[in-house]
């Protein structure tokens, strides 16, 4: 029997030692049983419960901290969609009518000027006035634009710092994992947690028998997955472990515990916060947040008064007016949207997405959930 399960435990994939042990231990039993209240392995979790209350308590404070944060971060990503949205309408409406009045004016000087009217000028000037008043609407946008993305991306620097420092402090716990190591043996082999936890990571060397076991694993309680992690591990450094009833009783004593329990969740997200990847988001922000990354079809708008104080041709400032007005009807037909505003509704669904899941794992790891 012994060999059986020593054997077993140390084949390549791990996985068939959970039938094998099922054969030698009433897994049934186990989840019936009450763990003693007074034996020294309750005493010995009880103490690790209490460690990990203190550690934690420093890691709950910058996690409600982080956490207010990021729900204003969201209105804020929220708002400043809607402020977007609302600068481009207006001020596409805006470089509609002044640019049309300057195109219409300065076309209207051209025949004028061929039949020697006096005011041709005076008209090409005014209508170059309202060419600037639809550059300065665009200088408006674009600096507007600048500054909300700028406000945007400094609330997500403190995010992030913020969270690097939850993660650094949830590092800094190694200790506790360490204690709980000391509880066995040969401590528990993170190894076997993963492919426990994350069966199908193991190697297919028989796929009858491994399809089985996933099935198995799925159907059993998070708590008999804890004993067996402690089994199998330390089986495979002394087979006579399994009828050892000291070490039986202590397995099974912290399998059920509070502490085991958060220690497998500690395992399940390797004592980290689920952190998306947001590298791609940042870079853009960056750039979106400066003057002088404009796009390229915001030219036309810098370079229409050029045209009338340096006395190039009329036609051409026709043809740069032209393009503007065009440029702001296609602003205006989508309603507004623009890229930075796909950018902050795209950055809203992953920072509300990475508030879910962080949150998620926060309630498995405190030892508060269902105080």
């Amino acid at each position: 029997m012994q060999e059986s399960v020593f054997y077993m435990s140390d084949a390549r994939d791990g996985l068939p030692s959970y039938e094998t042990i099922k054969k030698y231990v009433d897994l049934d039993e186990f989840e019936k049983e009450t763990p003693a209240k007074n034996s020294k392995a309750s005493k010995a979790t009880a103490e690790l419960y209490v460690q990990y209350c203190g550690y934690f308590s420093a890691v709950s404070q910058k996690i409600e901290k982080w956490a207010s944060h990021r729900r204003m971060l969201l209105k804020a990503v929220d708002s400043s969609t809607s402020s977007l949205t609302k600068i481009k309408l207006y001020s596409s409406k805006g470089k509609i009518v002044l640019s049309a009045v300057d195109v219409i004016g300065t076309t209207a000087s051209l025949f004028l000027e061929k039949f020697n009217v006096g005011w041709a000028t005076t008209l090409l000037y005014t209508s170059a006035g309202f060419g600037c008043l639809s550059f300065i609407c665009s200088m408006f946008d674009i600096t507007k634009t600048s500054f909300v993305m700028e406000d945007i991306l400094k609330q997500l620097r403190k995010d992030a710092d913020f969270l690097e420092d939850i993660q650094d402090s949830l590092q800094r716990m190694y200790s506790f994992d360490r204690n709980v190591q000391k509880l066995f043996p040969h401590g528990i082999d993170a190894r076997v947690v993963k492919l426990i936890q994350e069966p199908y990571t193991a190697r297919r060397s028989n796929p009858e028998n491994y399809n089985s076991v996933i099935k198995s694993l799925s159907e059993t309680s998070e708590k008999t997955l804890i004993f067996l992690a402690v089994i199998i591990s330390n089986l495979r450094a002394d087979r006579n472990l399994l009828e050892d009833k000291e070490f039986m009783a202590n397995a099974k004593t912290f399998a059920k515990s509070r502490v085991a329990e958060i220690w497998w969740n500690r395992m399940k997200h390797h004592g980290m916060l689920p952190i998306l990847h947001k590298s791609k988001l940042f870079t853009y922000l960056n750039s979106l947040s400066r003057i002088e990354s404009m796009p390229i079809r915001t030219f036309p708008l810098l370079s229409t008064p050029v045209w009338h104080i340096n006395g190039f041709p009329t036609v051409g400032a026709i043809f740069m007016n032209s393009m503007v007005v065009f440029d702001a009807y296609c602003d205006l037909i989508q309603s507004g949207k623009t890229r930075e505003t796909d950018l902050l509704q795209e950055l809203k669904q992953t920072l509300e997405v990475e508030y879910k899941k962080i949150m998620d794992v926060y309630q498995k790891l405190t030892p508060y959930a269902d105080e």
